[in-house]
């Protein structure tokens, strides 16, 4: 059923682009080349433009039976029945009255109805304010007609911001293909009937319009290739996605298939057509210069239909953002994880060098008149062995999950399940700790990773996930996809990632640190009463104030908090608080007294497992005991900025401290952007 789709879809589109491109080649390359030539007579319009009319209205009946067909498929494919059960009154119905692809089927088929009345009932044309009244009537549907379909695709299904740009990207795309891919037939249809034509003015016509058609095809690629970027850029997303998906894939082929397009249109632009205007008045020369526009004008008209079938599977093919992406090699590019590997400095340098080299002999020798071959061979050569050079030293293992999007997200929750199975199954090699030091490590041929370490930040989760499900070649790493779900193995990647996090955040304290790189671990808490919130609900509006205490240790620093509580909440952060112990007696234990914020009843314990784990300062290596108190300051964006803990110098001991961080943080502009849920 995909392939028919796929054939109706090329066919519908191939035809409205025909449509198109016959009214604008009639518009804006025929007449001004009749014009240009200095053509007396009006017979060769009139021939060809009837020819013309003919192969738009013969277009514009294939485009009328493939939206048909279109339809039917595509009511078999909504309603998951059969073609010959789909095509009942009532099923048609709801798809053309509730859909959004039935409401733009009936403007599209609206539009090829109205056009056709025009061709069809045409009268005789008195004098050229009729010919020019039918043909802008004709471009002006023809292009309403082709710009419908991008409202029918990828495009509408994006939001914000970004549907109002691919809105406008597809739309100016689509039209830009119609006039020039759309302009190729007529071009052959032209330059046929000028090489068996005896009329001596014919070959001066031909050059006109290829000259005319050229300047054409100039503005419309370049509107092809800035649109066709940008609108890649919001389905795609990243390079990832781009070669390892079927979206990214045939987005691919379609450049693939472009270049080449180009390259035989710029022959055109810059040989055939300056000897076809030279020599248009010598049949002889003329002629040889015609066939060989002739045949890449054929040459043109066969990529850009392959182009458009491109495009036809595109329609049916989910795209790259919303997809994970299957990398095809066995290596990646990192500069963040290689940069501080001895040697990979000096061999970018190197490396960059020698590419420059390159590209500057390869430069200087497409400006020179006679340009020495030599330079043109070692040129390119050396540009890509110094790229080579210098980007090996950022290769780095992959694997086909490297880029996979957890399927769980960087939540409390999540990360106190995977601590749980961090326990179970992975302490005994790796040690409690994280550090390698297990019981079991001493038995070993090799010792285990230490999973505190940045390395385990350079990795991609997709790598973890890789490794927990396969294992780790050479090592005593086995896998756990037979013992673990594949949820359980993302509980335990973001555990992991929590961990390394916390070892790297020891130096952080009460003062507020420089760069928010730090990502709260998202939790949903309740106080007993009224719905749950989130601590990602506070992103963009508050920053937060997270204290966890232990009663009844904490009662006078929470009177403290208490009488600060709106000085807090007037400089910006709202406080939640979480008890470490005894959740279901906290409020009998806090009796009369009476707080002003919320007491996280429901939830405390994955909250207080969680961020238990950035307890870690001082000295690495040693994981310090469990405090009973502990406060963090989260900015906007979702970023642990400051952690105070009572016993670690003066701190947030006084209040006035406290506010001035709180103030500090307040005023600072968004400095990042606001972490996903899922870690990467």
């Amino acid at each position: 059923m995909t392939e028919a789709v796929v054939a109706a879809r090329f066919l519908h589109l191939a035809a409205t682009i025909i449509v198109t491109g016959v009214f604008g080649f009639l518009l804006f390359v025929f007449r001004p080349a009749l014009r240009k030539a200095a053509v007396e007579s009006q017979a060769p319009l009139a021939r060809l433009d009837q020819r013309l009319l003919r192969l738009g209205s013969v277009s514009l009946l294939v485009a009328l039976v493939s939206a048909l067909a279109w339809l039917a498929l595509q009511a078999s494919v909504a309603s998951g029945r059969p073609l010959t059960q789909a095509l009942d009154a009532h099923t048609l119905a709801q798809m053309l009255t509730e859909t959004h692809f039935g409401r733009l089927w009936q403007l599209r088929v609206g539009l090829m109805l109205l056009l056709g009345g025009f061709l069809l009932l045409r009268e005789p044309e008195r004098d050229g304010r009729d010919w020019w009244s039918l043909r802008l009537q004709g471009f002006g549907l023809g292009g309403a007609l082709v710009v419908a379909l991008a409202w029918s695709g990828h495009a509408a299904a994006t939001e914000g911001w970004e549907r109002v740009v691919s809105l406008a990207a597809d739309s100016i795309h689509i039209l830009a293909a119609g006039v020039w891919l759309g302009g190729l037939v007529p071009l052959a249809l032209l330059l046929a009937l000028t090489r068996r034509s005896p009329a001596p003015d014919a070959g001066i016509i031909a050059a006109h319009a290829a000259r005319h058609f050229s300047l054409l095809g100039l503005v419309t690629v370049s509107g092809l290739v800035l649109t066709g970027t940008a609108n890649s850029w919001i389905l795609v997303g990243d390079f990832p996605r781009l070669i390892g998906t079927g979206y990214g894939r045939l987005l691919l082929l379609k450049l693939a298939l472009l270049l080449p397009l180009i390259a035989v249109a710029a022959v055109n632009r810059r040989r055939l057509i300056p000897g076809l205007l030279a020599h248009a008045e010598a049949p002889g020369t003329s002629h040889a210069f015609l066939r060989r526009l002739i045949r890449n004008v054929g040459v043109e008209t066969g990529l850009g239909a392959a182009i458009l079938l491109v495009v036809a599977w595109l329609g049916v093919t989910a795209p790259a953002r919303h997809l994970d992406p299957e990398w095809p090699f066995a290596f990646r590019l990192s500069w963040e994880a290689m940069k501080d590997v001895p040697g990979v400095r000096v061999r970018l340098v190197g490396g960059g060098v020698f590419a420059l080299a390159g590209l500057a002999a390869l430069g200087w020798a497409c400006a020179r008149r006679f340009r020495p071959r030599w330079a043109l061979g070692l040129g390119p050569a050396g540009a890509a062995y110094g790229a080579w050079v210098g980007l090996a030293g950022l290769a780095i293992d992959a694997y086909p999950t490297t880029y996979l999007r957890p399927a769980v997200p960087y939540q409390a929750l999540s990360v106190a399940r995977g601590a749980s199975l961090y326990t179970q199954h992975c302490a005994v090699c790796h040690g409690a700790g994280g550090y390698g030091d297990g019981p079991a490590a001493r038995g070993l041929a090799r010792e285990p990773a230490d999973l505190t370490a940045k390395h385990t930040a350079d990795h991609t989760a997709g790598d973890l996930f890789w490794w927990l499900t396969h294992g780790i070649r050479g090592t005593p790493m086995p896998g756990f996809k037979d013992r673990l779900g594949e949820e359980e193995r993302w509980d335990l990647i973001n555990f992991l990632r929590a961990l390394a996090s916390a070892e790297q955040a020891r130096p952080m304290g009460a003062v507020v640190a420089p760069e928010p790189w730090l990502v709260a671990p998202d939790f949903t808490f309740g106080t007993g009463v009224g719905p749950g919130e989130t601590l990602k609900s506070h992103r963009g509006w508050a920053m937060v104030h997270l204290v966890m205490f232990t009663l009844p240790d904490s009662l006078p620093r929470l009177d403290e908090l208490e009488r600060a509580w709106w000085d807090i909440g007037v400089a910006g952060a709202r406080m939640i608080t979480v008890p470490m112990r005894d959740a279901g007696q906290v409020y009998q234990t806090l009796g009369a007294r009476a707080t002003n914020f919320p007491i996280a009843v429901d939830g405390s314990d994955e909250i207080v497992q969680s961020y238990m784990l950035f307890r870690r300062t001082g000295a690495p290596g040693r994981v310090p005991s469990t405090p009973s108190h502990m406060e963090f300051l989260i900015d906007r964006q979702g970023y642990v900025r400051a952690r105070w803990i009572p016993g670690e110098g003066r701190g947030w001991s006084e209040i006035s401290r406290l506010l001035a961080e709180v103030e500090r943080l307040g005023k600072e502009a968004p400095r990042a952007p606001a972490p996903e849920e899922h870690v990467h």
